[in-house]
């Protein structure tokens, strides 16, 4: 138990550094990670309970607080992401190991068979040209028996559905798509159900060992005062999903779009 709170304390202490010092630096990348907090935490815990050892992946690990969290708890992380050098000062005060890349349109730079966990937190609903491609590189960098946690929105959470019954969109498409201009990658584009998770993970040579949802912070109004009792009986309704998943089968190959696009044209000619 004292263990386990001198844990905790150390936590505290670390993500309190991070914001401290890039307050001032990355005053938008702050804020947010201090509102997603306790997702963060959860997925500490998450990674805590599953990893046993080896090289840990984070995909798209922009701004890298959870990256810096992670390297001075002692894990071996390496990040990749579209645009890691807009946080440049971050990344060189806590030496972080990263490495630029599009997801979507590129082949991962790793070896085969590299890592034994890969962590795929909030980025799936962003993707918008090819998640397939994203989730087989990381079947193929991960070992036989390595594990995928993924996170991400789910479709059903109690304030979308009110939304569609509305008869309006879980987001505003203006502003997610804006978003390439404004800060680089895309906002929202797509949210997915439970379901649509677990096949994105079948079809890419996944198995989900657990699958839970979960809900971090709740409206500081009437509405989060009623949805309480809603979401503890209902889990259906809960805002995120957390997925821990084994690579079974082996890697689909997917090539990126550009190139699987050539070799079809080959073939016409």
């Amino acid at each position: 138990m004292e263990q386990e709170r001198d844990a905790a304390a150390e936590i505290t202490r670390l993500c309190d550094d991070l914001v401290r010092e890039n307050r001032s630096g990355l005053p938008a990348e702050t804020m947010y990670f201090l509102s997603h907090q306790r997702r963060y935490l959860s997925d500490l815990a998450s990674i805590s309970r599953s990893y046993e050892s080896g090289r840990i992946l984070e995909l798209g690990g922009y701004p890298f607080f959870f990256t810096g969290l992670l390297k001075e708890l002692g894990f071996p992380v390496v990040s990749a992401d579209l645009h890691p050098f807009d946080a440049a000062p971050l990344l060189t005060r806590h030496k972080l190991n990263v490495v630029a890349c599009d997801i979507e349109r590129q082949h991962l730079p790793f070896c085969d068979a590299s890592f034994d966990l890969v962590l795929f937190n909030e980025i799936l609903e962003h993707l918008r040209v090819d998640p397939l491609l994203a989730l087989s590189e990381a079947n193929r960098v991960l070992k036989p028996g390595g594990l995928l946690l993924l996170t991400t929105p789910n479709l059903y959470f109690i304030k979308n559905v009110i939304k569609f019954l509305l008869g309006r969109g879980f987001n505003d498409p203006v502003q997610e798509f804006g978003k390439l201009r404004a800060i680089g990658h895309m906002g929202h584009v797509r949210e997915y159900s439970r379901r649509e998770v677990r096949r994105f993970l079948q079809s890419s040579g996944f198995a989900a060992r657990h699958h839970e949802l979960k809900q971090y912070n709740y409206p500081r109004n009437l509405f989060g005062v009623a949805s309480i009792p809603l979401l503890t009986l209902i889990p259906v309704f809960r805002g995120y999903q957390v997925v821990l998943a084994e690579k079974i089968g082996a890697c689909p190959g997917l090539a990126p779009l550009h190139a699987a696009a050539g070799r079809l044209n080959l073939q016409h000619e």
